[in-house]
């Protein structure tokens, strides 16, 4: 039978796809593909993160994703022994010594049923009740799938009930996503914070009081199971490098953060780009033509939250008014065009978000149309 592992490797190497550059576009970790390649299926948590991981690996190669788990369907049965005793119709063999035996002890159960009886033995007027036995407390779970960071910024999908290991000064702290529904709640410290889709947090996992690690939720799924997020984890956030305390108001964990546009980290600053000039507002085309594969996620006008992996060669139109916020997993797989103009969003694999939208001229009474970072 052909090898699932072997028909995902040679794909993937035909296709020129490095491993680093899958686990980016599909938002699966680098070590649940290496596992999918050596069918190292003892690696998942469950079965059903298996199946999920490679039905979303076998579309991302243009495989199909049904006749790849039927062919792992096939391996397990193929791995499990026959059943020989079964498929052997033997007579049994009359144990007369087991019947004898059988029947000499029903004879002793029977006459020691007999003396019971005639000795009362079954009063238990004076006898007190048997304690019930107490329930044994209930072990605390362990978590489903652990994944430990090692880089300093994290972008990718994770399921309710992983545990994330972030590093802080040589030493490894937990964070429990916890229930994802509508929003995401993860637990860090002994304390559980509530993440609501687009809301940036920052938490503190070694209870020192400080913002260790910078949580940005771009969205949930719960219509298939395990339910998850994407989400972005950065270990240098605004709170861990400025060094500031978390405050702690009514709502939640609350801590000074840079505007739209700007960051506490000279390294990251990119330039606003100017796109166009106008007297006074207006509607603007939005062309997004895809070159590669890619996550590919926006807000326009106020409308809710639009998101789709798209495929090389499909295009994205739409017209706004207002403001476009978008955000994209491979940069440079998506050519944009706004207003007629042609726009870079970065390098190969870089995960970029910026606000296209109207901004007061303070030189002149017109508008303009820029594309602002989002960090």
């Amino acid at each position: 039978m052909e090898s699932i592992g072997a028909r995902f490797n040679q794909t993937r190497e035909a296709r020129g796809y490095t491993l680093e550059q899958v686990a980016r576009d599909t938002h699966i970790a680098k070590r649940f593909l290496e596992a999918l390649e050596k069918e190292d299926f003892a690696v998942f948590p469950g079965e059903p993160y298996l199946l999920g991981f490679m039905r979303t690996y076998a579309n991302y190669l243009g495989l199909e994703p049904e006749e790849t788990v039927a062919l792992y369907h096939n391996l397990k049965l193929q791995e499990q022994p026959p059943p020989i005793d079964e498929l052997i119709n033997r007579r049994p063999a009359v144990p007369v010594g087991r019947i004898l035996a059988i029947a000499a002890l029903v004879i002793a159960i029977a006459a020691g049923v007999f003396l019971a009886i005639s000795g009362d033995l079954f009063d238990t007027s004076s006898r007190p009740a048997r304690p019930e036995p107490e329930a044994a407390p209930a072990a605390i779970g362990e978590p489903e799938a652990v994944f430990r960071m090692a880089d300093e910024i994290v972008e990718q999908r994770f399921s309710e009930g992983e545990r994330i290991m972030v590093p802080v000064r040589d030493s490894q702290f937990p964070v429990d996503l916890v229930r994802v529904d509508d929003g995401l709640t993860v637990r860090a410290s002994g304390r559980e914070q509530r993440i609501r889709v687009g809301e940036e947090t920052f938490v503190d996992v070694n209870d020192d009081s400080q913002g260790d690690l910078r949580i940005v939720l771009r969205s949930v799924n719960t219509a298939e199971t395990p339910r998850s997020v994407v989400m972005r984890l950065d270990r240098g956030g605004a709170a861990a490098a400025a060094g500031r305390p978390m405050v702690q108001d009514p709502v939640g964990v609350v801590v000074d953060a840079p505007a739209i546009g700007s960051t506490l980290e000279p390294s990251r600053e990119e330039n606003v780009r100017l796109i166009a000039a106008y007297d006074e507002p207006q509607e603007f085309p939005v062309v997004v033509e895809f070159g590669g594969y890619a996550m590919f996620r926006y807000e326009a006008d106020g409308q809710p939250r639009v998101e789709r992996y798209y495929q090389p060669g499909e295009t994205l139109q739409m017209i706004v008014r207002e403001r476009l916020k978008l955000w994209v997993s491979n940069a440079a797989s998506a050519r944009l065009q706004v207003a007629g103009q042609e726009m870079s969003l970065g390098d190969p694999g870089e995960v970029t978000a910026g606000l296209i939208t109207w901004v007061a001229d303070p030189e002149s009474d017109r508008v303009l149309l820029e594309l602002i970072p989002v960090y």
